[in-house]
Formats: C-alpha cells, structure tokens, sequence
C-alpha cells in the first residue's frame, strides 16, 4: 500500500465518526464576497458544500458581495458612505447594487451546476423572498435609506426546502411588506437566519486578524471574557454578534476565508482548522468502562514517564477502573481522575490527566468537580492526594498542604519517600 493511500484511509476511519454525526443536521454557511471573487475558490466551496449535501447535511448559504458591490459603484462612478460599519444605501445604488449580486449570484450557482454535473442527482440551489426586510432607519442624525435589517424569516418555508433536498441560498437582497428592496448586512441575516431554524450549526467565513488571538474551543463563559477582551474592533463586533446567536445554535465555527477547503477539515477532523463556539456539551464527563483502558493509558503514559504519574500496567488499571472517571470527546478520551476511599471516611483523588491540546479550557476543574461531587456522595469528609508537580494548581482549587500523618493509616504505610510526594487536603 503507497503511503497517499494508507493516509487516505487514515483520514476516512477520522472522519467516519463525523459523517454520522452531522448527518441530517441543518448547517447555515456565511460565505463572504471575498471568497467568491475567484473561479478556483467558488469552484471549491461547491464541490466541498455538494459533498456536505451528499453526505446528508441540511445546507442554507448565505451569500455576501461586498467588494464586487464596491467595484460596480466604482466602475459607474458612485460614491458611498459607511456609517457603524454599515453601507448607507442611496437610492440611486439599486441598479447598480442588484445587478452586482445578481452576477455573483449567477456565478456561484453556475459553480454548483459545473462541479455537480457528473453526479445521478444534481444539487438544485433555491432562491425566494423568504427574508423580509424594514429599513434600518436613522441612527445618530444618519438616514440609511435602502439599507436594511432584518423583520422576520419565513423559515418554515427554508425548512420546507431543505426538506425536500434542496440547497438554500440568501443574497444581501431583501425585500419589505411593501415591496422596496434593501440591502442586508449577510453576516447579521446569516446569525439571524440561524437562530431562526435552531441550527445545529453555523459557519462563518472570516478574516484572519478576527481569529487572532482565539482559541480553538469556546464555552458560552468563555465566549463571554472574550467579548470583555477582544484583540480588536473587528473581533469585537464579530464576536457580539455570535454571542446572540448562540443562545439558539448549538455550535459556531469561525474559519478563515482565505482557506475555501477549510469547511471539511473543521467539521471532519478531530481538531478542525478554526475556533469552535460551543452551547451544547462538547464533551462528556462520565463514569470509565472497560473499554476506556487503551485512552486512558495514551493519555498517562506520558506523565508516567515524565515522573509526574505513578505508573499504572494495564491490569491494575482493568482491576480499578471502577474507580476512574474519563472526558470524552467525540469518543475519544482526553482528560481522566479517580477517587479511592479509605478509612476515617478520607478519599483519595489520583491520577487527574487532561490532555496537553485541552489544557487552558477548565477541563481539570471540572474533573475535580466530578471526583467531590462522588465523595460527598459517598459521605466522605474530606478528599486527600499526593502530588510533586501541581500542588499550587490544587491549593487554588481549596487544598491545604497537609502532613503524612493526617492520611490514612493503610496509605502511610505505602508512601514512597523517594518521591517525596506533597500531602494535600481538602474537607468536604
């Protein structure tokens, strides 16, 4: 077997797990003007988002076209004024702005129909008046005029598309009750649209300098501090904006739009190639199986031979596993503690391992959450452990540095003084 192809069937055991798991789920994609400019990158993003459709996701695009926007007023010679971020859309833009979405809307369809044309079924893009508009009115002494935000969204029809197979796409066009167009800011219609239908998924195509600085998970808290210390403006505004989305979306990926491929490495790999906007449990802490034996020891082992462990052989970790609690996610095994109990209703808390890639999430705090939420349970007054790397990280969480004496009888007889472990307490 060459090399390419053992990496290809590498690649597919990863992603099998994914492929189940987002199969039927309704995914809104913000595909910003930039992305579109190219031929290579629209043909990409059609050959990467029919795969997704082929493989059973529920896709609605949302379609942005803001520099081919800029170079059709440029070309006919009409100047624009941006108030807050937002395009103040005069009247006399209208031709001008629609025919530009129109042709970059006729290109990415066109895109579809070439990248799909050797399939049995080719992908059916639908279009419709399903977004309604008002206008956004004046702000700060500034009139808008055609530009708009969004009323409501018809999205019992979008799901009615999706339903029957189709591939939704939304354009800045959008139209009011009493029939005037505006021009919709398409990442605010994307968040909206996706709070809308409940979302399992919403992507967002941006630019690099918003991804500085963020880190590749993030829980609704951390969401939150991020918000508080936003690298820059840019970040700040984006951000924001997904905060309010996320209370009706599960997860939120943030991908850079100058990589079009990057759809299929975020949602088909274990780490994806962006930052990920969690509501839902993106892992689970959970009582260990015997089947976990093989990740926790991958996970120790490393530790073990760093000194920072006791070492563990497979069979005393089979005969114990009782004892262990793991964090799974996406099953695979990235974090692990267990408690012990003794006499003088004392446990012991050993063995507590988050994997080195999701250290800095609060993964540990919330194994030790779970390890003294089981003691107390189980009527214990205090919990105990020894340590020679982390005790300040245990003093933070409410140890105190204790003596050998204060343990157990049955565990002072087994404390090995070459280690020289720290003795920590702390009461239930």
């Amino acid at each position: 077997m060459q090399p390419s192809e053992l990496e290809f069937i590498n690649s597919l055991r990863q992603s099998s797990r994914y492929i189940e798991q987002h199969r039927g789920k309704t995914c809104v994609i913000y595909l910003p003007g930039e992305l579109l400019l190219e031929t290579a990158s629209r043909h990409q993003l059609a050959q990467d988002i029919g795969l997704l459709h082929n493989l059973g996701l529920k896709i609605v695009l949302v379609m942005g076209a803001t520099p081919q926007i800029d170079s059709a007023l440029a070309a006919h010679g009409i100047e624009w004024q941006n108030h807050r971020q937002f395009r103040i859309t005069l009247g006399e833009m209208l031709p001008v702005f629609q025919h530009a979405v129109y042709d970059v809307k006729t290109q990415l369809e066109a895109s579809f129909s070439q990248s799909t044309c050797q399939q049995r079924s080719p992908l059916t893009i639908t279009s419709g008046n399903w977004v309604i508009a008002q206008p956004k009115g004046i702000i700060e002494g500034i009139d808008f005029q055609h530009t708009g935000k969004l009323r409501k969204i018809n999205h019992h029809a979008i799901a009615s598309n999706l339903e029957n197979g189709h591939i939704v796409l939304l354009t800045p066009l959008a139209y009011s009750l009493t029939g005037e167009v505006f021009n919709l800011n398409t990442l605010e219609q994307a968040c909206e649209v996706a709070a809308a239908l409940k979302a399992d998924k919403l992507m967002l195509f941006t630019q690099p300098e918003i991804l500085a600085g963020l880190p590749k998970h993030l829980s609704l808290p951390k969401l939150e501090t991020a918000c508080k210390q936003p690298q820059n403006n840019q970040q700040a505004s984006l951000l924001n904006q997904v905060r309010q989305a996320s209370a009706n979306v599960k997860r939120i990926h943030l991908i850079d739009k100058q990589d079009p491929s990057a759809i299929l490495v975020e949602l088909f790999t274990r780490d994806g190639c962006g930052t990920l906007i969690f509501s839902d449990r993106y892992h689970q802490v959970r009582q260990a199986q015997i089947e976990d034996v093989g990740g926790i020891l991958e996970l120790i082992e490393p530790l073990e031979q760093e000194g920072i462990l006791v070492k563990r052989s497979r069979e005393r970790l089979e005969l114990e596993i009782n004892n262990f609690t793991v964090l799974e996610r996406d099953g695979d095994i990235i974090g692990c503690s267990a408690l012990y109990l003794h006499d003088a209703n004392m446990g012991e808390l050993a063995c507590l391992a988050v994997h080195p890639n999701y250290q800095g999430q609060e993964l540990g705090t919330e194994l030790l959450s779970a390890i003294e939420a089981q003691a107390q349970q189980a009527g214990l007054h205090s919990l105990f452990l020894l340590t020679t790397h982390t005790h300040h990280w245990f003093i933070e969480h409410g140890f105190e540095l204790g003596e050998l004496g204060k343990l157990p009888e049955s565990k002072q007889a087994l404390y090995n003084f070459q280690r020289n472990s720290k003795v920590l307490i702390k009461p239930l």
